[in-house]
């Protein structure tokens, strides 16, 4: 291994401080309510630390370098875009995210139900659930692989003296294990807490890791790699270049995003847990500044390994191409990063998948239990067993996402797999999103919003299966996976507006935006 015996002790004391914190905070758990939603008592500071710390998964890190390895700093541009919609958007006006505080509900199903029917509820439960779930079964295995080659570990490793096991599974149930010790620990009311200070040492170790880079590398040398390798579509996105980013991806992208926020259950679950409605805006506004800066720092790294290494495998490296992409960049950093940063980086790596991986399947836990489990008890859980409930899903999650690890065999870039899983929730956020600023949102749209994000991409992805099966090469299929998405949404609103206008049927329509003023005077809780 290339990691010094100080940069272990450096990870030592960091996770030994950082668990002394989570046992002290478990004490101060009471509730349901403070398990899973901090007692909706975080306020603005620790909000929004930890929503700068919460949006940046070990995986997220991962990805992020593969794409700037693949396409160099083109994202950059789109994420500036990005920014000038969704900051003002959310993170100035609140739209829909302070209304969803104002709601009171802790997860989406619940709003769902509060606002169309019970059914509902339990059918959006099980597909954002579903969906959810299948998206994080990646996180662990990708994020042990590239940790296994940042410190230099053999692919295989033997113990209880000659069992051979597979590096990536002892790392990846380690990182299991870390999250679920934290998840465990007070739940929601500690992941709030221990968030803020591991975005600390994710921000601290971040930057500096990128400030060394460019005095390695130099800047004339990552820019001359870039024309090189990429040309134009290294800075400018829309060149239209197969295999680049293009303005159909653009709107995809924005769409999505914007449906996310009303159907993504972490994200929901953390607004939840506010204080009042300005404070879920503030959150998103600062996590979002800071988000972007360390996105740019970390597409960075990507572009570093390939000014570095080139657009192929050195010698004596032999994976397949889709899996290089993502390992291009931990095999630079292994030979760059000297002791004490290396100690800071792998534990500013550990705690973003810690920070990340604990809050997401908390909220999945929840969403199955509150949502798929409790609809269909005749008496309630009591406080205690409601909690119960919610560790042993949490445990059994972790067992399954261990098993997936076991066989899993990347097929397509770590973006793509994540995006395809999030196009299927948005349609809870469609009927979310009109269910909050329009009367007239009906049950059949909100059901046909529903179920055209969850028909439509599973129908596409069984037809590029067929195409590939009958000798077809899948670039030559008729359409690109982001204008099935992006048709997909557009499809979903239209029917959710001409349904809602064809029913005559009341609907449950509260007036929101006058609760979130009430509750931004401190008149209501």
């Amino acid at each position: 291994m290339n990691v010094a015996s100080i940069d272990w002790t450096i990870l030592g004391v960091l996770f030994l401080a950082l668990l002394a914190m989570a046992v002290w905070i478990n004490g101060k758990c009471r509730s349901v309510a403070d398990y899973l939603v901090s007692g909706r008592k975080v306020r603005v500071w620790l909000g929004m630390g930890a929503g700068i710390a919460g949006e940046i998964g070990l995986v997220t890190i991962v990805g992020t370098c593969e794409q700037g390895y693949m396409r160099g700093f083109g994202f950059v541009l789109i994420a500036i875009m990005s920014m000038m919609i969704m900051v003002p958007l959310f993170g100035v006006f609140g739209f829909g995210i302070e209304r969803f505080r104002a709601s009171k509900a802790m997860s989406v199903p619940q709003y769902i139900e509060m606002r169309y029917d019970k059914r509902l509820r339990i059918m959006s439960g099980f597909f954002n659930s579903f969906a959810g779930v299948l998206q994080m079964c990646v996180f662990p295995i990708i994020g042990a692989g590239f940790l296994r080659v940042l410190i230099g570990a053999p692919e295989v490793a033997f113990m209880l003296g000659d069992v051979a096991v597979r590096s990536d599974w002892v790392i990846m149930g380690i990182l299991l294990t870390c999250a679920c010790i934290f998840t465990f620990l007070g739940g929601y009311i500690t992941l709030i807490v221990t968030n803020f200070f591991q975005m600390i040492i994710i921000m601290v170790s971040l930057y500096w890791l990128g400030f060394e880079l460019i005095r390695k590398i130099g800047v004339q040398e990552l820019w001359s790699s870039l024309e090189t390798n990429h040309g134009l579509s290294a800075v400018y996105p829309f060149t239209g270049e197969a295999g680049g980013y293009n303005v159909i991806w653009f709107a995809w992208m924005i769409l999505m995003s914007i449906l996310l926020q009303f159907s993504y259950g972490p994200y929901l679950q953390k607004y939840a847990a506010m204080d009042r409605p300005k404070t879920v805006s503030l959150s998103y506004l600062v996590g979002s500044l800071f988000g972007s800066g360390r996105t740019f720092v970390i597409i960075g790294f990507g572009v570093a390994a390939l000014a570095m290494m080139g657009p192929t495998q050195p010698p004596g490296v032999e994976v397949s191409d889709t899996v290089w992409s993502s390992m291009a960049t931990p095999y630079f950093l292994a030979q760059h990063v000297g002791p004490v940063l290396m100690g800071l980086l792998l534990a500013s790596l550990l705690f973003a998948d810690i920070s990340t991986t604990d809050q997401y399947i908390l909220s999945w836990s929840t969403s199955i239990v509150n949502d798929c489990i409790c609809p269909f008890k005749k008496k309630p859980f009591s406080p205690r067993a409601h909690i119960m409930a919610v560790r042993l899903t949490i445990i059994i999650l972790c067992v399954l996402f261990f098993l997936f690890g076991l066989i899993y065999t990347p097929t397509m870039p770590i973006w793509e797999f994540l995006w395809s899983c999030a196009t299927v929730i948005c349609g809870t956020g469609i009927a979310m999103l009109f269910g909050m600023y329009w009367k007239r949102a009906s049950i059949a749209g909100a059901y046909a919003s529903v179920l055209t994000c969850l028909i439509v991409p599973l129908t596409d992805l069984a037809a590029r299966q067929v195409w590939q099966a009958r000798g077809h090469d899948s670039n030559e299929y008729f359409w690109l996976p982001q204008t099935s998405a992006f048709t997909t949404f557009i499809t979903a609103i239209v029917l959710m507006i001409v349904l809602s206008l064809m029913s005559s049927k009341p609907t449950k329509y509260w007036d929101l935006g006058k609760i979130v003023k009430e509750m931004n005077k401190g008149q209501t809780s």
